[in-house]
């Protein structure tokens, strides 16, 4: 599921990999070079963000953080069960109708998961249903004079509120059972779509701390709106949402929140290998599904929005 952020990239075989020596799978970030940077050394490289930011003479950015955990104040969910989830854009409110993921892309995501779990498919690699292509824009972390951002994250789901108890209770219970049985025990969730809450979609943000923040973790926090793009060669889904990050140590989380933060982490994990619970966690990403277009190239198709209809 968040790999700039983690959820659980679930392959045919399960190699247990050390949480803080996990490799980013693939990321880009377009990067606009100012006329130092052709003369030799960048002003900023090798140096932290706020001494770069310095030097290229931005202003100060806002922070985001009280002490050891950050706050994302930008976006209120608390109409979320209306279907109205709040973003603050350029200083001003605005609220954005809550949508499903279109069937077809669930059908599309699940079932190559599944091929993944019986080792029909090859390793997980980028056109898959795990690996999305996450485009931020909106702040400035100083080491650029770009604020665009694209980087290749996990992404996963959630369970609907009703079961989280339930499918929490499966990891906890089986966290140190063999490779075949956990892998029985992902295929059983893949192939129960009724315990999913496909409003949201779900990742980690996996390399933020107080003292380095990634350009999409600055993104997100600053400017809400995301798009999401997965390959499903030949086709290609698109999911344009609200992002909401939850810092574990914050201690003003609603349950369903720390519950949330749990899940990500312990799918990620219950793959990947480590103790359980295993913090510190990483932040949680909550992305709000507001738009869903299908740009593959089928005539009728070719970047239509097909969630909402049009």
């Amino acid at each position: 599921m968040s790999h700039d952020e983690k959820t659980g990239g679930y392959g045919s075989t399960f190699a247990r990999i050390g949480r803080r020596a996990l490799l980013k799978l693939a990321g880009a970030t377009t990067v606009g070079l100012p006329l130092a940077a052709y003369l030799g050394r960048a002003p900023w490289q090798g140096v932290p963000p706020a001494r770069a930011q310095a030097q290229l003479g931005s202003p100060t950015r806002e922070s985001y953080w009280r002490g050891d955990y950050c706050v994302h104040e930008n976006v209120d969910a608390s109409q979320f069960d209306s279907g109205i989830v709040r973003a603050r854009l350029g200083g001003e409110w605005q609220s954005f109708y809550g949508r499903r993921l279109t069937q077809e892309f669930v059908d599309w995501n699940f079932a190559a998961r599944m091929q993944y779990l019986t080792g029909g498919m090859g390793p997980m690699c980028l056109d898959g249903p795990h690996s999305g292509c996450l485009a931020t824009c909106g702040a400035n972390r100083g080491d650029s004079v770009f604020s665009l951002n694209a980087a290749y994250k996990g992404f996963g789901f959630y369970p609907v509120e009703s079961r989280f108890d339930e499918f929490q209770q499966i990891l906890h219970d089986n966290w140190t059972a063999s490779s075949s049985t956990k892998i029985g025990i992902l295929r059983g969730f893949y192939e129960d779509q009724t315990m999913w809450d496909f409003r949201v979609l779900s990742s980690l943000e996996l390399y933020t701390t107080p003292t380095f923040e990634t350009h999409s973790f600055l993104n997100q926090m600053a400017n809400p709106m995301a798009t999401i793009c997965w390959l499903a060669i030949p086709g290609s889904y698109e999911v344009r949402a609200i992002a909401r990050l939850l810092h574990p140590l914050d201690p003003d989380l609603s349950d369903l929140d720390k519950k949330r933060i749990l899940w990500v982490n312990s799918m990620h994990d219950f793959y990947h290998g480590g103790d359980y619970p295993d913090p510190p966690w990483y932040i949680a990403c909550v992305y709000y599904v507001v738009e869903v277009f299908d740009n593959s190239p089928y005539p009728g198709l070719m970047g239509v929005r097909v969630a909402p209809p049009l």
